[in-house]
């Protein structure tokens, strides 16, 4: 069965149908059905590549392509492109290397939004941030990772997400990632979440509650780089 009816269908195919670039969605996925101590079966593996599987078709400038943890060269290609989890999708331009703009956990809900918006962002819009942020992310001495974790439910979480991914795109200093909080209960545990959208900053030296503004954002980043250096 479908996930995307007939409707939703024909918005995705208008607002990718005038992409510029094309867009690389890099899936991995985990056919394996091993239990394990700290593994369980992948919970929305299925439904996440079902998902991809949907889009792609709706534009010939975005291109899926699929790793499986279970095998050798999903392990391999995992290690090359610091993938500890699955589902993780990577979003890049076709041809690039880049692996910092990414979803931890199948983006659904609210959070599809964010998805269809990294495609544009990618694919024609750029990341529309200041100059003057842009130059003071690619300044930082070092790389910052920024978690978003969220919920599908969750209607701020997206502005959360995509500006962690606005940072990503803009600034290779900068590792943007959506974590859905309940699919990863143990690192969500981790991290102490009670309330999403909640980004954290270098595995916790700082963290971001709320959809703040960008400038929230920025300074949070030069705090975290400043305590760690």
């Amino acid at each position: 069965m479908p996930l995307l009816g007939e409707q939703e269908q024909q918005i995705v195919r208008d607002r990718l149908g005038n992409l510029t670039r094309d867009v690389e969605l890099v899936l991995f996925t985990d056919t394996s059905t091993i239990v394990a101590p700290g593994k369980e079966p992948c919970m929305y593996c299925k439904e996440t590549q079902q998902l991809l599987e949907e889009i792609a078709p709706l534009s010939d400038k975005v291109h899926l392509v699929v790793y499986d943890l279970a095998t050798p060269e999903g392990k391999a290609k995992a290690e090359e492109m610091r993938v500890e989890d699955a589902p993780t999708i990577i979003l890049r331009e076709q041809g690039t290397d880049a692996v910092n703009v990414r979803y931890r956990g199948i983006p659904a809900g609210y959070e599809f939004a964010s998805l269809l918006e990294d495609i544009e962002m990618i694919g024609r819009d750029g990341h529309g941030l200041p100059e003057d942020v842009v130059k003071e992310l690619n300044d930082l001495p070092s790389e910052v990772t920024m978690q978003v974790f969220v919920t599908p439910t969750c209607p701020y979480c997206p502005q959360a997400v995509r500006t962690a991914h606005r940072f990503a795109y803009a600034s290779p200093k900068i590792m943007g990632e959506m974590v859905e909080a309940q699919e990863f209960p143990a690192l969500s545990q981790k991290h102490n979440i009670s309330g999403v959208p909640d980004a954290i900053i270098n595995g916790g030296v700082q963290r971001v509650l709320g959809a703040q503004p960008v400038s929230a954002f920025l300074e949070a980043v030069k705090k975290a780089v400043a305590a760690t250096a």
